[in-house]
């Protein structure tokens, strides 16, 4: 997963001194602490939309398009997701 975060952070031209803070805040926020270790690939599907709307938001964009960014999730993650989305849109 940091190794995503990373790229993303490096594409949008976060500089590298502050990376680690950047990542861990976007880590955090989505929820995924536990899951900072562990292989993308090996995500579940809500963990990797997750992931996908923390790199979307690396690098404070002013814009962002999310398609569907909640599908497929159970319902309480729904909700999270839902709640994330509310607060960056604001």
């Amino acid at each position: 997963m940091w190794e995503h975060l990373r790229l993303y952070a490096n594409i949008k031209g976060v500089i590298p001194e502050i990376w680690e803070t950047v990542i861990s805040k976007q880590i955090e926020e989505m929820n995924l602490s536990e899951y900072e270790n562990v292989d993308a690939m090996k995500l579940s599907g809500g963990n990797k939309w997750k992931l996908c709307v923390a790199m979307a938001m690396i690098g404070n964009p002013p814009i962002v398009f999310l398609d569907e960014p909640s599908t497929g999730m159970d319902p309480k993650a729904k909700w999270f997701m839902w709640s994330i989305i509310s607060k960056i849109s604001t």
